[in-house]
């Protein structure tokens, strides 16, 4: 059996424990997990993800492995002391499951002699190489019934406008998704320029055909200023602006951290199995240096070195659409 080690760092993803029970139930793999990410690896005690240990909780939104945020494996030194306590404590690989600064990181810790495996969680869904991101469309469901209720509500009180502020890191794929998916009426993404004065037109243009509007905000959609991660705020900034420019209030709602984790919906369960199952044979195959993803609707291992060098970009038919019904500025 080999030894190996995981990690979740970033933020979390609902459906990484079905993904790490694959991995524990494989009878090739001895399994342990370090909670708190990077960090975690110098600072806690491994622990032990038997067979026994994750039963029956694959589906549980709470994960096996805590997460954590970590500077360390991008200087030399704290490199350096990751690659120390896993060789010391007999570790023959590190499973990495994140987002695109963990995939950066786990790429320098295998080229520099630690064998890594990279595996895309985050509900961004933006991740270098990968289609899709464990977590995403969980936290897509979650946003739906927050849609859901504002619609009922536009109904009940008409004349208003609601505005919603998403999650996503630098990416608009929630906002863009569940616009499209929720029927809202516009989405403000980051891949386009904000501009307060054109949304403001827009949403003018749109309520002399609407009672009420729905309007999805990415977190990161400033006009004047670089999105660093943790910011939120930016909806009120942008609906500060419609107000002035419409004289209508703005009911604004920040869906923030509640979408995250929780269950996961059947696809991420199930894209999460199958990503468990694909690391488990690379594992055995001792095929490291590559991240388990999904391409050409495939669960595939994609080497490192041929990762495209750009962030998984708005889906094209989903952006035609909102271009065509007038759900996004660009």
């Amino acid at each position: 059996m080999k030894k190996v080690a995981l990690i979740t760092s970033g933020g979390d993803g609902a459906g990484i424990n079905a993904t790490i029970e694959m991995m524990a139930n494989h009878p090739h793999i001895d399994l342990y997990g370090f909670s708190g990410g990077y960090n975690g690896i110098s600072t806690n005690e491994p622990i032990h993800l038997t067979p026994q240990y994750v039963e029956n909780k694959s589906l549980a939104g709470i994960h096996y492995v805590q997460t954590g945020r970590s500077d360390l494996p991008y200087t030399q030194e704290g490199r350096d002391k990751l690659h120390r306590k896993l060789k010391s404590e007999g570790f023959e690989c590190l499973i990495v499951c994140g987002g695109n600064g963990s995939q950066r990181a786990a790429q320098l810790l295998h080229k520099e002699g630690t064998n890594t495996i990279f595996i895309p969680m985050t509900v961004d869904n933006d991740v270098i190489g990968s289609d899709y991101s464990i977590g995403f469309d969980t936290a897509l469901n979650k946003l739906m019934d927050l849609l859901y209720g504002l619609h009922d509500t536009a109904a009940n009180m008409p004349g208003r406008i609601f505005m919603v502020e998403v999650l996503g890191g630098n990416s608009g794929n929630l906002a863009l998704e569940s616009t499209v998916a929720g029927a809202g009426d516009l989405a403000i993404v980051p891949e386009y320029v904000t501009q307060k004065r054109a949304i403001t037109k827009v949403v003018k243009e749109k309520l002399k055909q609407k009672q009420s509007l729905v309007i999805v905000c990415s977190e990161s959609a400033y006009e004047d200023k670089n999105y660093q991660s943790g910011n939120q705020g930016v909806s009120f900034e942008i609906a500060a602006a419609i107000e002035e420019g419409t004289g209508i209030r703005v009911r604004k709602s920040i869906a923030g951290f509640y979408i995250r984790a929780g269950r996961p919906t059947f696809k991420d369960a199930s894209i999460a199995a199958k990503i468990g199952a694909k690391v488990a044979q690379c594992v055995s195959d001792n095929q490291f240096g590559v991240m388990v993803g999904v391409g050409n609707d495939r669960i595939q291992a994609f080497p490192f070195q041929q990762l495209r060098k750009q962030f998984n970009s708005l889906h094209p038919q989903t952006l035609e659409i909102a271009k065509q019904y007038n759900k996004v500025i660009y």
